[in-house]
């Protein structure tokens, strides 16, 4: 059963990107100030703007840290957004100064953990023979690897450690950058690299005190195919095995992208990379595999924040997969003009897909997508979108901050929403 939030959301508008929502109760924020920074026992998770692909960079009821994704793609002329803040710096550094900012508190400013959910540039970053060589030598900076140049990165997951190899051999230009990182911050700074595996609830999760929140939980729902049943750590191949697929219809990278849920008492959160249901409807008899989200799906079941798979394109975030979840709350990061894609843009919105009342997030979107989506259908401005759960789960909202300047401003307050 959905449940709906305490207190809608007023809004004053004044055009998409200067929306300005009130909301009845709004606790520890306000409108125009800057977020207040986290605090034990909350779980904090910030869809982190750099108009260069995904990230998502949390705070744990303990205070672990964990990033998902440092996105840093080169732009598209005429297709992506613009630099957030500004192209001054790499995508990043931008990541590693938010992540420095909401650390304030902290004694040791570090990612104890980060996850790597595929290997795309809007997801890892990318590099090009003009890239930056990180302060070693020994390789470029781009996304990832520029991010742990300025904060240290302490463990590292990623689907495919130590061979990269499936299903074929990755050897592009920012693989081959990659591992001369993991190499080198293994070797210099202790990096503790670890392949995902499907079905556990002990790899990621809270390091400095896991036993005062045994209601948190982070569960790998699926990596390469291998898709959590539900039943302790049990998992079932979704994918073919490779003996019996042609190469060129082995699964594609987004396929094989990592998903997890972040559960926090009634709260449930699922991140899936780019996971999508690409080639589905052409697809033959035994191709239906290629509909991988339909089983992670189940495995996850409902949530209260969906973030949206691939950006919000077209070939993914089917209309079984949000019948399943029913999220409150559903957050895209979005950074080129055919993101949201019309139809994805429609099934989050449509109460024919799942009923009860739900909240869209973009956190960036292009003036030629506005005007095709219908700028009056869309009530939330763009920025870094923060979701903030309270201590024990049962509560959160949602704050939008400023994305082009380094204030952290906050430009509208949703919530509160309960937690089913």
């Amino acid at each position: 059963m959905i449940h709906y939030p305490l207190f809608r959301v007023l809004f004053v508008s004044i055009g998409i990107l200067g929306a300005v929502a009130i909301c009845g109760r709004a606790e520890d924020a306000t409108v125009g100030a800057p977020l207040p920074l986290w605090s034990e026992g909350g779980l904090d998770i910030h869809h982190i703007n750099t108009g260069r692909g995904e990230t998502a960079f949390l705070i744990l009821p303990d205070g672990t840290t964990l990033l998902v994704d440092a996105g840093a793609a080169p732009p598209k002329a005429g297709w992506s957004t613009p630099p957030k803040p500004d192209g001054s710096r790499g995508a990043g550094e931008w990541i590693a100064r938010y992540v420095a900012h909401m650390l304030q508190r902290f004694s040791e400013k570090q990612i104890d953990q980060a996850v790597i959910s595929h290997f795309h540039g809007d997801h890892m970053g990318s590099i090009s023979a003009t890239s930056p060589v990180s302060s070693s030598g020994a390789f470029q900076l781009g996304g990832l690897t520029e991010v742990a140049e300025h904060i240290p990165i302490r463990r590292l997951f990623d689907r495919n450690w130590p061979d990269y190899n499936w299903p074929l051999p990755l050897v592009d230009l920012n693989m081959q950058n990659y591992r001369k990182f993991i190499a080198w911050e293994s070797s210099h700074r202790e990096l503790r690299v670890e392949r995902v595996e499907a079905g556990r609830n002990d790899q990621i999760g809270l390091l400095h005190n896991r036993s005062h929140y045994p209601e948190f939980e982070i569960r790998n729902i699926a990596v390469n195919g291998h898709v959590w049943t539900g039943v302790g750590s049990v998992t079932r191949n979704h994918f073919p095995e490779l003996s019996a697929l042609p190469k060129t219809n082995y699964p594609a990278e987004n396929k094989c992208s990592i998903a997890l849920r972040i559960s926090y008492g009634k709260f449930d959160y699922f991140t899936g990379g780019d996971l999508d249901v690409r080639d589905v409807e052409i697809a033959s008899p035994s191709d239906q595999w290629k509909n991988i989200e339909r089983p992670v799906a189940l495995a996850a079941g409902p949530v209260e924040v969906y973030k949206v798979n691939h950006h919000a394109n077209y070939d993914a975030t089917s209309p079984f997969l949000l019948s399943i979840l029913r999220p409150q709350v559903s957050i895209a990061s979005t950074w080129g003009a055919s993101q949201p894609a019309m139809s994805v843009h429609r099934r989050l919105h449509s109460t024919a897909t799942y009923p009860g009342h739900r909240d869209v997030f973009y956190t960036n979107m292009m003036e030629a997508t506005l005007a095709a989506l219908h700028v009056d259908r869309i009530k939330t401005p763009t920025g870094h979108i923060v979701v903030r759960v309270k201590p024990g789960g049962g509560e959160f909202f949602v704050y939008v901050l400023e994305d082009t300047d380094e204030t952290y401003r906050i430009k509208a307050v949703y919530g509160p929403y309960q937690s089913n």
